[in-house]
């Protein structure tokens, strides 16, 4: 079964995926291009790819914006969500929430 999510986070590709790296922290995970693939084991597969999409302008300030999208695969719903909750956790430490 595959669950997709997605959000915004206020980055560079090059810097959303630092971010995104650093909280996975030891889980097994290669990155391809703008893709991170994280194996879990027992059949879990998520996959993580970023779509920047230019520059939001706020007052004088012009913030490189990238969609994160989420496809979880062989995970369960209260997985996913942990999941999730884990990397909003890690972005607001960060200072990116």
């Amino acid at each position: 079964m595959s669950q997709k999510q997605s959000h915004e986070m206020e980055g560079s590709l090059k810097e959303c995926l630092r971010e995104l790296s650093t909280a996975l922290g030891n889980k097994d995970y290669h990155v391809q291009g703008d893709q991170i693939t994280v194996h879990e084991g027992g059949g879990k597969e998520l996959v993580i790819s970023l779509v920047y999409e230019g520059d939001r302008k706020l007052g004088s300030l012009d913030l490189p914006m990238t969609q994160v999208n989420y496809e979880f695969n062989g995970y369960s719903d209260g997985e996913a969500k942990a999941f999730m909750t884990h990397i909003s956790e890690h972005m607001l430490r960060a200072g990116g929430g």
